[in-house]
């Protein structure tokens, strides 16, 4: 895979033309700074660019990108960052043609549709269409033919298993649930985990940072995945009250044993959520209103960036989530969701109706003032 060299290619071509960077700045309405920065390949060009940089030129796109059908996990990891947050600056028409631009032009590249079909499906709801519904069915879909494309690009058991998982979650939201069952079995498959293999693997070479790494890393998802089952099975159960207490109990422990509002504040909003609700739905209506309390507060305390990252007990994870998919960026741009995150309470029926009783007028206004504040971030 050839590296795309941009920042060199834009350096060349300037100085072919014989222009200074802040010409070349002016023309673009950007900062002198950003073009230095682009030609020593520290940023990247915004998408929208692209086009008016290579008219700048004289050359194509493809010649400007040194294109190659194949992509840096860097590279997609810039452009999915991007396009996250083209949608707080560009009509939303604008980002959907770059989207598509970016699919037609990077077809056979099966990690960048493996993420644009998940830029897609944490998007979608910001694309154009009339209703939520027309939105599901439109965007939905064509994210799962890019899972299905990259199952059809590529051999790699990771690019694999993840197509196959994103496809069947496509397939819910489509309500197939016959095709997830047909794509992914019935029941839940036994698990091998290989990461102790591999962290006991570095230690007996003597490698024994790269074993500490690794056993990190798996623990850190591991404490993560538990808490995202944690909070779809309050949802399972929310109609027996004493199985969402237990729960929640055992929730807010791990919460609490692994510091999961200071690593991953966004997965606990999440889980508050969930519990809130189901003890909505149970006739708990103390707890969910704590629940509540407990979420306005979380709230109170987020500051930007949300990004994932290590603390002083998973202090070897960053360099690994710098490699992962995403480069340890939210799937949601983080300026985005932090305004999103105050109004969902009242986006689920059963808190929304327990914030619109008078006697909770005081806890409603706190989350409308948490919006306001979040508007003027």
């Amino acid at each position: 895979m050839t590296a795309m060299k941009i920042g060199q290619q834009i350096a060349a071509l300037r100085q072919g033309k014989a222009v200074t960077q802040q010409t070349l700045a002016d023309f673009l309405g950007v900062s002198k700074a950003s073009v230095s920065k682009w030609e020593k390949d520290q940023t990247f060009p915004d998408i929208t660019l692209l086009p008016l940089l290579a008219a700048y030129f004289g050359v194509s796109i493809d010649t400007l990108l040194s294109y190659d059908a194949q992509l840096s996990a860097e590279q997609i990891r810039r452009i999915y960052s991007q396009l996250s947050k083209a949608f707080q600056t560009q009509p939303a028409t604008q980002v959907l043609t770059s989207i598509t631009d970016l699919t037609r032009r990077y077809y056979s590249c099966a990690p960048l549709l493996f993420e644009v079909g998940q830029l897609i499906l944490n998007h979608f709801d910001l694309l154009p269409g009339k209703d939520a519904s027309e939105k599901t069915q439109t965007y939905v879909t064509q994210a799962r033919d890019l899972f299905q494309r990259c199952q059809q690009l590529s051999s790699d058991p990771t690019v694999l298993t993840k197509s196959r998982a994103a496809e069947a979650y496509c397939d819910l939201q489509l309500n197939q649930p016959d095709e997830v069952l047909a794509l992914l079995g019935e029941t839940a498959t036994e698990t091998y985990p290989t990461e102790a293999l591999i962290a006991w693997a570095h230690q007996v070479k003597g490698e024994t940072q790269a074993a500490i790494t690794t056993t990190q890393a798996a623990l850190y998802q591991y404490v993560t995945i538990l808490l995202s089952q944690l909070t779809n099975y309050a949802q399972l159960i929310a109609g027996k009250p004493d199985q969402v207490a237990a729960t929640e109990a055992r929730g807010l422990a791990l919460i609490d044993a692994f510091h999961i509002a200071d690593l991953s504040p966004v997965l606990l909003v999440n889980f508050l959520i969930s519990c809130a609700s189901a003890r909505a739905i149970g006739g708990a209506t103390a707890e969910a209103l704590a629940d509540l309390q407990r979420y306005a507060a979380l709230l109170e305390t987020m500051t930007l960036p949300l990004g994932l990252h290590g603390d002083a007990y998973f202090d070897q994870i960053d360099d690994w989530l710098a490699q992962t998919d995403l480069g340890g960026q939210l799937p949601r741009n983080a300026d985005q969701l932090l305004h999103e995150l105050p109004n969902v309470p009242f986006t689920v029926p059963p808190l929304a109706a327990l914030l619109a009783q008078p006697a909770q007028a005081p806890l409603a206004a706190r989350f409308t003032q948490l919006k306001e504040t979040f508007a003027h971030a």
